[in-house]
């Protein structure tokens, strides 16, 4: 018993000064790691953006390819440029943007350059409107997407020429704020100012996913 009473008064607590060395240490180790880990969840939401923006030029480019074969798909002239501005609001997808007379008409299919609002599983039967259809099979590829703004760059004789999507907002990107401006040829430029800190950060804090992928200026 004599033994182990020694033995506890021989125990000591941490000093004070060794307690201050100890929060000092994780005090730097935390000024380190915990903006390098906000970097590392922002560059991820940036990642994931940009590829929700590739896939729908993917769609957009699809949809295209596949109206240009039906006889209704865009006119081949590289000085028609469409900016198409699509939202997504509560589920609900508008678009804005399309110039009928750039586009081929069938007889059957016609474009129709007022907006347009539809939701995933909408029946496609019965449609004439090419702008409805391609609303509808978006939404019907990107069921979760329930808030969110998109800028397609259509180009005659290329589809799909470049495409900006946040999933911030849903109203319509501003261009050179929220998103790279369409140059003269219809594309993003291959750098932009963004925050000046984070390639697909906008000057307004929104996370933009660009296809093809634009750099920090």
């Amino acid at each position: 018993m004599v033994k182990k009473l020694q033995a506890l008064k021989a125990k000591k607590g941490f000093t004070l000064v060794e307690l201050i060395v100890v929060i000092a240490i994780i005090g730097v180790l935390a000024a380190i790691l915990v903006p390098t880990m906000l970097g590392m969840v922002t560059k991820s939401r940036v990642t994931s953006a940009d590829t929700t923006a590739a896939e729908i030029d993917k769609q957009i480019d699809t949809f295209l390819t596949d109206a240009d074969t039906a006889g209704y798909g865009m006119l081949s002239n590289a000085k028609n440029i469409d900016k198409l501005e699509i939202t997504v609001s509560a589920g609900t997808w508008k678009i804005k943007g399309i110039k009928a007379d750039h586009f081929k008409s069938n007889g059957t299919f016609t474009w129709a350059d007022d907006e347009t609002g539809v939701k995933a599983g909408a029946t496609k039967v019965g449609v004439k409107n090419p702008a409805s259809l391609l609303l509808i099979t978006l939404a019907d590829n990107f069921p979760s997407l329930q808030n969110a703004s998109i800028l397609a760059v259509l180009k005659g004789g290329s589809n799909c020429n470049c495409c900006a999507y946040s999933a911030d907002k849903s109203a319509a990107m501003t261009e050179g704020t929220d998103c790279p401006s369409v140059d003269e040829n219809g594309g993003f430029p291959t750098v932009f100012a963004w925050d000046t800190h984070t390639a697909g950060i906008s000057s307004t804090g929104l996370t933009v996913g660009t296809s093809p992928k634009v750099e920090l200026g």
